[in-house]
């Protein structure tokens, strides 16, 4: 029964951690690379900063997320629009992740409902779509943003580390919430 008990508490607290971590990768830069002129660039789930390399403090923004700043940032690379729209796709699945985690915790508070599959269904699909959207996001700034053309960028950053992080959280949570209820089929 405590052993049970156990694994709920570890189960809420992980897809508790997965919520907390999902904000911040909805909201820090996800990869970085070098820009043409010194400087570089920085890459999150919401758009694209150029920061010169001559003069410091110079950033230039553009948000797709909602639209704004400089469009010609922000252009998809010839042939490359499906990559992109993609990696735009990614901030959406963060946010649903990111509401599934919080509904999974209250779920799992109540304890409703009674069922184990449907019980880690919810964090193990607020996994999948974390898992999506960094896939989303590596291949779409690869292959969808004409800024990049050329340049290599690295992934790393706290965002992508985050997003990372959440997705082992939630399929931990998802894992526990069924090991509680497969100890309750064993007594």
């Amino acid at each position: 029964m405590k052993e049970r008990r156990g694994r709920r508490i570890f189960s809420a607290v992980a897809v508790f951690l997965a919520a907390m971590v999902l904000q911040r990768a909805c909201t820090l830069a996800w990869g970085r690379a070098p820009g043409p002129d010194g400087g570089r660039f920085e890459l999150s789930v919401v758009g694209l900063s150029r920061i010169a390399g001559g003069a410091p403090g110079v950033r230039t923004d553009c948000r797709w997320w909602p639209t704004y700043g400089d469009p010609t940032l922000c252009r998809a690379r010839t042939g490359g629009m499906v990559a992109f729209r993609a990696m735009r796709f990614a901030y959406p699945m963060l946010q649903i992740a990111l509401w599934l985690a919080v509904a999974s915790l209250l779920l799992q508070a109540l304890r409703v409902p009674r069922q184990r599959l449907v019980q880690a269904a919810i964090p193990a699909t607020a996994c999948a779509l974390t898992i999506a959207s960094v896939a989303c996001m590596v291949r779409g700034a690869r292959d969808g943003l004409a800024a990049f053309d050329g340049i290599s960028v690295s992934f790393g950053a706290a965002g992508f580390v985050s997003a990372v992080v959440a997705a082992v959280l939630s399929l931990v949570s998802a894992l526990l919430v069924l090991e509680s209820f497969s100890a309750v089929d064993d007594a």
